[in-house]
């Protein structure tokens, strides 16, 4: 993935589709980017806390660089269109939260409905390309204010990703990390284990 990509097209690239989710996550990956004048994130200087596993934290992930793997991308999974964006260097961090009903609307429902079949028509196929084409210029030319709210906060407690050493579940032989591992009467095991080993003792 080019790195010089503007960044709605290294969102669209990473993502594989356009759609409204991800044009969100755009809006608000820009508006942390500017209100922290932060870039890309190259070694975990930049963290992000998403409250949701929607469409819109590829976006996050894309622009801004936070990624499972680098450890500065967390998720807490509240059901909330959340982003906590924090600049390690600065130690400045922004809350931003989509004000509800902000992507509501006749053309969203539309949208959502049309999406949610499993076969379309040629007529539903260019309505749903008609659609897209109507929302990317809502969510994109939106005002910030009247797309979500904002606020300076405090700096996530969350430190930098470690290398942890892994152990052999006791039942299932598979490699686990020492601080998932769970002491058992059979000794450390995997949290698959230990869940089936609940069900077979409450059984």
């Amino acid at each position: 993935m080019c790195k010089n990509m503007p960044p709605l097209e290294l969102a669209i690239q990473f993502h594989g589709h356009v759609c409204p989710g991800l044009l969100f996550g755009v809006r608000v990956a820009e508006f942390a980017q500017h209100k922290l004048g932060v870039d890309v994130d190259k070694d975990e200087e930049l963290l992000a806390v998403v409250e949701n596993d929607s469409c819109a934290v590829d976006a996050v992930q894309s622009i801004l660089g936070c990624t499972f793997g680098k450890g500065n991308l967390i998720f807490r999974d509240y059901g909330k269109q959340v982003y906590t964006i924090a600049s390690r260097e600065s130690g400045r961090a922004v809350r931003i939260a989509q004000i509800f009903g902000s992507m509501d609307g006749p053309e969203f429902r539309r949208f959502s409905q049309l999406k949610s079949l499993t076969c379309l028509s040629p007529q539903e196929e260019n309505e749903l390309e008609e659609l897209l084409s109507v929302l990317f210029e809502l969510i994109m030319s939106k005002p910030v204010d009247e797309l979500f709210k904002w606020q300076e906060t405090e700096m996530p407690e969350v430190e930098k990703a470690t290398i942890m050493p892994s152990i052999e579940c006791q039942i299932c032989g598979e490699g686990v990390m020492q601080s998932r591992a769970s002491t058992t009467d059979r000794g450390l095991v995997c949290p698959t284990c230990r869940l089936e080993c609940e069900v077979d003792f409450n059984v």
